[in-house]
């Protein structure tokens, strides 16, 4: 099964898509209590991908903007510039994109965080129209709580009230799990917590042995638990890096050494990559680095990357035929957007190899490693021979092993490909004059 690659997705349906409101936080306020409508707010950083993303593909779509102009004010708040600072410490966001939805009075009633399709960013759209219009508000479900703890009736609309704030339940869902009979742990309602809250679980957790306890009755029910199974890897993982917790690594990892690998999002040097690159151990996210790159990435054979290329562009064609690109007139647009399926497979290995290759010129003097490193980059280069980035990091490896000949010749290329106006062309130039000089670009 192959992903459509991102760039077809930026082309579909856009005609009015989200209107965001100009001025400043005070203005939309008294624009919401004017027209009477609840405020929806994007929060964003000018270097999260995501939010380009989101930004790029999703914000423009007509059903999208439908949605979101008629129930909302929309409003955009860069969280590293002024009033944004404010907005990201005062409603605890730590991640971007971060969507708050607002009172017309300015109390926040609904959190939603990350990239997601069009369909997904609708449903959190009705879902923040169903909070609000809901008659208790998070303070007195709080309140009531501390008095009701111990109802698992409560507990469930308790946990479906902080589902839609954004917020963590693996506390509650293992406390209602434990509430309820044997039993109706796997019925409807325990599904929806799991669709609902299944993002939030660890290995650890009470709902995560109830997951797998039952997993064949949940295949049926929820569906890809193996894949809901390794989210609960990777969340563990995440704490485990944090807290440097070694144990709980390893509980992890057992668990996803236990999954059937075909279909899985990340091959197992990848978990172990995340973990040690997170708790700053060099040397051993460089051997797993090694392993990845040499065991996986540079296994892939020209074949197969060819088969995923034309696969790509048999899907882009399908969608062409049925319409997806009508709104497109230039025939030269769609002849690059072409082109650019034709080599999608090829430029995201070469990119992921690059990007490697990278951290251990930026991390490493093992001369055995560095080589090893130049070779990806090599063949980084075979699948993407005009990119100027991945000339770069194959100048810098060469250079870092002592081959300045051939890094000068390298950086010379790489510049000569560089438009004369590209903002990256003064850096690139103090290397080359540094690499000539024989001092340390590093």
């Amino acid at each position: 099964m192959f992903i459509v690659p991102v760039f077809l997705f930026s082309l579909l349906g856009f005609s009015q898509g989200i209107v965001f409101e100009q001025g400043t936080w005070k203005e939309v306020l008294v624009k919401a209590q004017q027209v009477d409508k609840p405020i929806f707010v994007e929060l964003y950083t000018l270097s999260c991908d995501s939010c380009k993303q989101m930004a790029e593909q999703i914000f423009p779509l007509e059903a999208v903007g439908k949605v979101y102009n008629g129930n909302f004010i929309c409003y955009q708040v860069d969280a590293e510039k002024s009033e944004g600072v404010d907005f990201a410490k005062l409603y605890g966001v730590k991640s971007y994109p971060t969507y708050l939805f607002f009172n017309p009075d300015g109390t926040i009633f609904c959190k939603a965080s990350k990239a997601m399709s069009a369909k997904y960013l609708i449903g959190v759209s009705d879902q923040a129209l169903a909070i609000m219009y809901d008659s208790k508000s998070m303070d007195v479900m709080e309140k009531e709580y501390a008095v009701k703890k111990d109802d698992p009736a409560f507990l469930k609309w308790y946990i479906w009230k902080r589902s839609n704030l954004g917020l963590s339940n693996a506390f509650l869902f293992d406390k209602y799990l434990k509430l309820i009979p044997e039993e109706e742990r796997t019925s409807a309602t325990v599904v929806n917590l799991y669709k609902e809250d299944g993002k939030f679980l660890r290995v650890n957790s009470f709902a995560f042995n109830n997951l797998q306890k039952y997993s064949s009755t949940f295949d049926q029910t929820l569906g890809a638990v193996n894949l809901l199974i390794f989210t609960c890897v990777k969340n563990t993982i995440g704490d485990a890096a944090e807290s440097k917790n070694e144990k709980l690594f390893d509980m992890a990892m057992s668990v996803y050494n236990q999954l059937p690998q075909e279909g899985l999002p990340m091959k197992k040097d990848e978990l172990f990559m995340l973990y040690y690159d997170e708790t700053g151990e060099t040397g051993k996210y460089l051997k797993h680095t090694a392993r990845f790159c040499n065991k996986y990435l540079m296994k892939i054979s020209n074949d197969t990357i060819e088969q995923r290329n034309k696969a790509n562009v048999v899907m882009f064609d399908q969608m062409a035929k049925s319409g997806a690109f009508s709104s497109i007139k230039d025939a030269n647009i769609l002849t690059k957007l072409k082109e650019q399926a034709a080599h999608s497979e090829s430029t995201k290995i070469s990119n992921e190899l690059n990007s490697l290759s990278n951290d251990v010129f930026e991390s490493s003097f093992d001369k055995k490693m560095l080589k090893n490193a130049l070779k990806w980059s090599e063949r980084s280069l075979e699948l993407s021979p005009d990119n100027v980035q991945l000339m770069e990091t194959s100048a810098n490896l060469l250079y870092k092993l002592g081959q300045k000949k051939e890094a000068i010749a390298k950086e010379e290329e790489a510049l000569n490909k560089l438009p004369k106006v590209d903002s990256n062309r003064y850096k690139m130039e103090e290397v080359l004059v540094k690499m000539k000089a024989g001092e340390k670009t590093w």
